[in-house]
């Protein structure tokens, strides 16, 4: 990851609504953020800390798992900029998520000009955006056993220097980012490869094959990636199953192929 990726702006988007997410992805991507899209309220708040996004953009009628809006949790906990999502006309909530501590929000259904725009002009009193700048930190991913290096782009497993390809870490990276779900072949093609590759979608299984035998190398005892049969790939239970999160659902590794 360059200096310019790594210091672009990074939002997080915690929505439910499959589309609005997507639409909301490549809006943002497209502007220069540096978005994480997680699909569940706990990898959310998880990626709250570990990503150290600069803006997050929640729906506001998302739950917690404590059964509390989500937006509640993360205000209370996080210093990010926050703009909510409400929905069309839904004017009382937009205003409820103000009173209660958001710096915007925003109704669907989403112009992604305006989003972004929305998202530059917080950003224009910059808090910890410009702290990065000044330090330029490294960002890292530590989940359980398995540490990714953003800025040096180096992955550890149990403490263990895998040697990755370009295209094996940022696979890595895009299933990290996304820890408790599975990662499609299609969304890790869009996502390394880019939107307009064309080719055999099974390009994705050979570098992972490739990626978890250096894995496997560096810690026999740790399993990192886990084949969901016809759907994609995600972080297996010996990673997710450390990780800090409060209600992680564990899901059985019982069909994997190589």
């Amino acid at each position: 990851m360059d200096l310019e990726t790594n210091l672009a702006p990074r939002i997080l988007i915690a929505v439910s609504d499959t589309d609005l997410r997507r639409i909301a992805v490549a809006g943002l991507r497209a502007s220069g953020f540096c978005v994480s899209a997680p699909t569940d309220a706990e990898a959310a708040i998880m990626l709250a800390q570990s990503f150290s996004p600069d803006i997050l953009l929640v729906d506001a009628q998302l739950m917690s798992p404590e059964g509390r809006p989500l937006f509640e949790m993360l205000r209370h906990s996080s210093e990010q900029y926050m703009l909510c999502v409400a929905g069309h006309g839904e004017h009382r909530v937009r205003a409820a998520v103000l009173h209660a501590g958001a710096d915007d929000a925003i109704s669907t259904p989403l112009h992604v000009d305006e989003l972004a725009a929305r998202c530059h002009a917080m950003l224009r009193r910059p808090r910890q955006l410009q702290q990065r700048i000044e330090t330029t930190p490294i960002l890292s991913l530590v989940l359980g056993p398995l540490t990714i290096d953003l800025g040096r782009r180096e992955a550890r497993v149990d403490d263990e220097e895998v040697q990755t390809t370009r295209i094996e870490f940022s696979l890595l990276e895009q299933l990290c980012r996304r820890p408790t779900e599975v990662c499609t072949r299609e969304e890790l093609l869009d996502s390394v490869w880019g939107p307009r590759w064309v080719g055999d979608s099974h390009v994705v299984d050979v570098h992972l094959s490739n990626l978890r035998r250096k894995l496997d190398k560096a810690s026999p005892s740790t399993k990192v990636i886990h084949t969901v049969r016809g759907v994609g790939f995600r972080l297996a239970n010996d990673v997710t199953d450390e990780m800090e999160i409060p209600a992680v659902i564990k899901i059985p590794d019982t069909v994997d192929v190589a």
